[in-house]
């Protein structure tokens, strides 16, 4: 993310035959790209705010049937957004359906226990889970809350019968909200918006995964209040979410010139097509595997026609959030997939992440502080019988007969959590019937913390790691001590901080000492101006978002490999700020006439 700051300039241009005040806004980039159009304001009515507080049930057997019927209409509603929307999208539809079924079993019994009327009931439940989520103590967790707030409204719309949502989206509008839900960002990015522009959110939430994955340049504008937005109805508009701008009211030069720059952004989007099924190899004959992330099957069965060398990071979290962990034959079917999908290409499958920003219902967690609290492997190993032996003796039954998936752990701090797993595995090998089961399994880990980079050689030498995988995200946010989802402190947080370089470079070096494979899967992977650092530091794989793909082979392909090590990176290292690294990445992109976005 670039450094950015929540300020506002405003200036006087000439417009035709009025004056109007050009204003730039200054916001946090969730979604790059640029996008120009007539501002939309999409705005809310609070529904579950008129609910009155003494609504009592007439008779409960008739509000449990309007529960009833409200769910199953929501459920077909879901269906039918399936029905036109592609398959990237589906993991936020079968959640919602999930949660879905959990609100509405919970508000049965408070119409059964209290005597409410349905939609008390449902916000009832809504402000149990509302608060639980606010008070975690996270800012990840607490944007959740509109997931469930959308669903919440959604069923009381259902109830009903009132509308909780408006305005008429035109296409090739640039619509402003105070926040979205992400089911309606879901339906207004089928609408060909140009532009997307929220007060609150964040960059990790549902509806900047969405804005990614539909191309839409989405910009967080902390400092914009309420009554400004709805001043912006009709104005003309540039959302510049690669420096971060929301521009309100720019001159006719100022249109033109960000038109330009669209079309060359464009252009090069073209041109990296071109390059999505090449094997990425830099001009001196480095080779660098280009992997994807994906969050569930169709996510890789669309991967697996975009170019990429496999699946660096299959998240399984979707599976985890109903009421019960998944079932083993959901498991079972789940990694058969997989396996066949990509046949002779790697899978990595990740040990569910749970805890912090994915809590789920069967798991009662109270911490103040989730991210320094009970997650990752740590979670695994607590919850063992619960959650890790099943995942694990799925994934063996499976991986036992094919040759490409690949096991990696989550959030590693220390090298016994490797170990314990090491023996849980050897443990369920030998009940299945597994010939060396600790052989047959290739097993990596994530590299999230400081500790496990400072103890990489000894993580390394217990034989069981294979490969590493650098989880940047949050590797970020621990070296710098910085919330990466608080808008607030955006400016603090960069990937490109020579601190985060630096905890990169050890976690490469030692892992190469060991002859461990490094690859490297956090947004950073996906950023162009990161492929030169990476590659310089000396990565054997970049595990991207599908859509970048092309993008990132494209760069690869432009580089000199060598070059990078001894001049660039020694360089970087030295520097003291994450803008001074940007500028010399762009400098030296732009020496060697590499086309950026």
């Amino acid at each position: 993310m670039k450094a950015v700051n929540t300020s506002t300039t405003s200036s006087t241009t000439q417009r035709g035959q009025g004056v109007s005040v050009l204003k730039t806004y200054r916001g946090v980039p969730a979604s790059e790209g640029i996008g120009i159009g007539s501002i939309r304001v999409y705005g809310y009515i609070d529904i579950l705010s008129t609910i009155p507080s003494d609504c009592k049930a007439k008779d409960k057997s008739l509000e449990e049937a309007k529960l009833s019927r409200a769910l199953s209409k929501y459920k077909d509603y879901l269906a039918s957004l399936k029905r036109v929307l592609p398959p990237t999208d589906w993991e936020l539809l079968d959640a919602y359906e999930l949660m879905a079924d959990a609100l509405v079993n919970e508000a049965v019994e408070e119409v059964r226990s209290r005597g409410v009327c349905s939609e008390l009931a449902i916000k009832a439940v809504y402000e149990k889970y509302s608060k639980m989520f606010r008070e975690s103590g996270s800012e990840l967790i607490a944007l959740r809350e509109s997931d469930l707030k959308s669903i919440a409204s959604s069923l009381v719309e259902l109830v009903s019968g009132e509308r909780a949502q408006g305005a008429t989206l035109i296409p090739g509008s640039v619509l402003v909200a105070d926040e979205l839900y992400p089911i309606d960002a879901l339906k207004l990015a089928r609408q060909g918006i140009n532009g997307l522009v929220t007060r609150r959110g964040g960059v990790t939430s549902h509806v900047a995964v969405i804005a990614r994955n539909n191309d839409i340049p989405y910009l967080i504008v902390p400092s914009i209040n309420l009554d400004e937005i709805l001043e912006l109805e009709g104005k003309q508009a540039i959302v510049d979410s690669i420096e971060g701008k929301l521009i309100v009211n720019p001159s006719n030069d100022l249109i033109e010139a960000y038109s330009a720059r669209l079309k060359c952004y464009k252009r090069l989007k073209e041109k990296a097509k071109r390059y999505a099924f090449l094997r990425a190899t830099t001009i001196d004959h480095y080779s660098v595997d280009v992997l994807c992330n994906v969050g569930n099957v169709e996510e890789a069965r669309i991967a697996s026609t975009s170019g990429c060398d496999g699946i660096g990071l299959f998240r399984v979290e979707f599976l985890y959030m109903g009421n019960k962990p998944p079932s083993s034959d959901t498991l079972l079917n789940v990694f058969h997939r997989l396996a066949e999908l990509f046949k002779d290409k790697p899978v990595t499958i990740r040990a569910p992440d749970l805890g912090a920003d994915k809590p789920v219902p069967y798991i009662k967690l109270e911490e103040q502080n989730p991210f320094l609290g009970l997650r990752g492997v740590r979670l695994l190993l607590e919850y063992r019988d619960e959650i890790l032996k099943p995942f694990l003796e799925a994934y063996l039954s499976v991986a036992s007969r094919v040759n490409n998936l690949r096991l990696m752990l989550p959030m590693v701090s220390r090298v016994r959590e490797v170990y314990e797993v090491a023996e849980i595995i050897e443990r369920i090998g030998e009940r299945l019937g597994v010939k060396d089961p600790s052989q047959r399994v290739s097993l990596g880990i994530m590299v999230e913390t400081p500790a496990a980079s400072m103890m990489l050689d000894k993580l390394a030498e217990t034989s069981y790691v294979e490969f590493v995988s650098i989880g940047t995200n949050d590797l970020t946010q621990y070296v710098l001590a910085v919330d990466r989802t608080n808008a607030r402190l955006s400016k603090f947080y960069s990937e490109f901080d020579p601190s985060v370089l630096r905890t990169i470079k050890i976690t490469v070096d030692q892992a190469k000492r060991y002859g461990v494979e490094v690859e490297v899967c956090g947004e950073m992977a996906s950023k162009q101006y990161a492929v030169p650092i990476l590659v310089g530091l000396g990565v054997d794989g970049l595990s991207v978002n599908p859509p970048v793909v092309g993008l990132i082979k494209y760069t690869i392909s432009k580089l000199e490999a060598k070059e990078l090590k001894n001049r660039l990176v020694t360089r970087l290292l030295n520097l003291s700020e994450s803008e001074e690294v940007l500028s010399e990445v762009k400098k030296y992109m732009s020496e060697k006439e590499i086309e950026t976005i």
